[in-house]
């Protein structure tokens, strides 16, 4: 059985359509209630975007974790791309994805982007490992002339789902390194954020510069249409580097887990085990579903679906997490 992909292609050559980019939304959830959500355009929009919304006992229930990636590409010429994108006020949006993004597509419901700056093609893909609160994002260089230095500022602002988002901000953050290990922690009642980026195997081409933490405030505008504060404020304890040539790749974890359970599974193998889960999925649905957009829907209600007893409180569950947003690649 094949794997379902719906494709989005896009050229940039119309900025009219850059608004496309903003209101085309992805979901991926974990079965346990947490998820992750964002758009096309990897800017956040919506006080519930975010790379890892952890669904955590009571009471704590579900808390935004890993809010956002500022990312980019520096070339060996000292050229640097931005490819992530975000919103600090009304009025003043980053939006770089509509020059360098050329694909955005769904591979058995798992977002991958696909970027070209000059000969270099990158792509980005996005999981949740089943029944974990964490994410793994993967960056590939899949062609290109010669090495491309990746640099990924993650922020956050760790609050529970429904808190608005100009909640008290705690500071400081403190963060503890050991190795290639990286933990995050806002207060001692709160959960640690653990991280870890590695490369193709190979750990030692990744490192993290500690600049002292940083805070930025960015706008979501769905909120200040919603009539909801706006603004919210994301502190970063610095940036992550890997010299990657083509056919390398770096992976970026967080989560809520323990190390014994992130460090269970590489990277390659948590997405290898993600497949095989989908496909078996697909497998176990009627024949005719298992094709086209029936394949799609299937995969669209596991999104939904959370193991009982799991993850989150039954009042938290009474809703999918991407309830009342619009998810892409839909018929329009």
């Amino acid at each position: 059985m094949g794997d379902v992909v719906r494709r989005m292609s896009w050229s940039g050559a119309n900025p009219a359509e850059a608004e496309l980019l903003l209101r085309r939304e992805w979901l991926v959830t974990n079965g346990l209630g947490g998820y992750a959500s964002g758009t096309i355009a990897g800017v956040p929009t919506r006080r519930y975007h975010g790379l890892l919304i952890a669904a955590l006992p009571a009471p704590l229930g579900r808390m935004v974790m890993l809010r956002h990636l500022r990312e980019q590409l520096r070339f060996p010429d000292g050229t640097v791309v931005q490819i992530g994108g975000e919103e600090h006020a009304e009025n003043d949006l980053e939006m770089p994805a509509i020059n360098s993004l050329i694909e955005f597509r769904l591979e058995n419901g798992l977002p991958v982007w696909r970027y070209q700056v000059a000969e270099t093609i990158l792509e980005t893909r996005l999981l949740l490992p089943y029944m974990q609160n964490t994410v793994h994002i993967t960056y590939r260089v899949v062609s290109g002339a010669g090495p491309v230095r990746l640099e990924l500022r993650p922020s956050m602002h760790f609050r529970g789902h429904e808190a608005p988002v100009n909640v008290p901000f705690q500071e400081p953050y403190t963060l503890t390194i050991s190795g290639q290990r990286y933990e995050i922690c806002a207060a001692p009642e709160l959960p640690t954020l653990r991280m870890l980026f590695y490369g193709t195997r190979d750990e030692a081409r990744s490192a993290l510069t500690v600049d002292g933490g940083t805070v930025r405030t960015i706008f979501y505008r769905a909120e200040a249409r919603r009539g909801y504060d706006p603004r919210d404020t994301l502190w970063s304890p610095g940036y992550f580097s890997a010299d990657l040539l083509p056919g390398q790749d770096a992976t970026l974890v967080a989560s809520t887990e323990t190390w014994e359970t992130i460090l269970a599974l590489h990277a390659d193998e948590a997405l290898a085990a993600a497949r095989e889960r989908l496909r078996r999925l697909l497998a176990a649905a009627h024949p005719l579903a298992q094709t086209d957009i029936a394949a799609e829907l299937v995969l669209a209600a596991d999104q939904c679906l959370i193991a009982e007893g799991q993850g989150v409180s039954a009042q938290s569950r009474k809703t999918c997490p991407g309830a009342g947003q619009r998810i892409p690649m839909g018929r329009q």
